[in-house]
């Protein structure tokens, strides 16, 4: 003791070490308890386990930071060295706690997005807002996180905001079109004129099922089994048609002429029978059947019912088809061919 009296430098440079060895115990301590822990939720699975894991390095990391902080700050070094030191750390520090918060923040929005809700429309809007706000979400975690650490090192944020301002101007102008495209997704996700999964029709004519809603595209997979990538923008502009809404039934028509002279009323009763034929037509909704115009050799109908599901559309055609055609000439009612008379006159008419 006599002799750690004597030699203060060398007292505080023992207690530094030992408080650097207590951080290190008590790091190794916690990262064991939340071993345990994490075993424990193992079997169970789900948000808790995410959690700890996320967490796990980032608390033992940052618990041994802060007792070497508490030891460099007892050793007898020049006050320069000291604040070195202390920059370092609170940079580690800082990244550390980045981390955790941001891993936290994606596991707890997953949650939120795959929990069961009460409200099925909440569960839609959560889902489909989940990639945007973990966007969001990161970046503004980031964003604090770098201003704190330019402030700490003396950096004035406010003349950094500025000057980030006047570029910023200059990017928006540059990039002018993708910045619309991406305002345009947030639209999109707001107003919702469509989901994921739901089908819609281009002002182009392209046809297909929303695969994904990106800020910059969204990703449709076209009935051939490619992918159309459409620009937000042009989504937000341009009209087009949500077939999935409000249901998954679709208006289908068939149009057939029967020759001058049929029964009509008769041509009715058998085109309504052979739209129901198909089971992928809804027999709960009537067809309609129309007489559309007299051709030149035909009486014209259409007739208009409901497949199931817009998937099945082009079949229940085709089978809507084949009832049409069987009916008709079961009742013997004739769908005429068109034919073309030729008249020759002879010279010998003429004179």
């Amino acid at each position: 003791m006599r002799f750690l009296a004597a030699h203060p430098g060398l007292q505080e440079v023992l207690i530094s070490l030992a408080l650097l060895l207590a951080a290190y115990v008590a790091a190794r301590f916690v990262s064991y308890l939340l071993g345990l822990a994490l075993a424990r939720s193992a079997a169970r699975g789900g948000t808790d386990q995410r959690l700890l894991s996320a967490l796990k390095r980032p608390v033992t990391y940052a618990l041994f930071l802060v007792g070497a902080w508490a030891a460099v700050n007892r050793l007898p070094v020049s006050p320069r060295i000291d604040a070195l030191v202390d920059s370092v750390l609170f940079a580690f520090g800082l990244v550390l706690i980045t981390l955790g918060v941001s891993r936290s923040y994606s596991i707890l929005l997953d949650w939120y997005a795959s929990r069961e809700h009460l409200d099925l429309e909440a569960a839609t809007v959560a889902r489909e807002f989940n990639p945007l706000f973990s966007k969001v979400g990161k970046v503004f975690i980031a964003l604090v996180a770098l201003s704190m650490l330019l402030q700490h090192f003396g950096v004035n944020v406010a003349s950094l905001v500025v000057s980030l301002g006047v570029g910023s101007l200059a990017v928006g102008l540059a990039a002018q079109d993708t910045l619309a495209n991406m305002f345009a997704g947030f639209t999109l996700l707001v107003d919702r004129p469509f989901r994921v999964g739901d089908r819609i029709q281009l002002s182009t004519g392209e046809t297909g099922e929303v695969q994904s809603i990106g800020m910059r595209a969204t990703v449709i997979k076209t009935g051939d089994d490619t992918i159309l990538i459409v620009p937000n923008g042009i989504l937000v502009k341009e009209r087009l048609v949500n077939q999935s809404r409000p249901t998954r039934h679709l208006v289908t028509r068939v149009e057939v002429g029967v020759a001058f002279g049929s029964d009509l009323a008769k041509v009715k009763a058998v085109l309504r029978r052979a739209a129901l034929v198909s089971k992928r037509v809804d027999p709960d909704r009537e067809p309609v059947v129309l007489i559309t115009r007299f051709g030149e050799s035909t009486v014209d109908f259409q007739v208009m019912f409901w497949a199931r599901d817009y998937a099945e559309q082009g079949l229940a055609r085709t089978e809507a088809y084949e009832a049409v055609h069987d009916g008709l000439a079961a009742a013997g009612i004739e769908i005429p061919v068109p034919t073309r008379r030729v008249i020759q006159e002879s010279e010998s008419e003429h004179a």
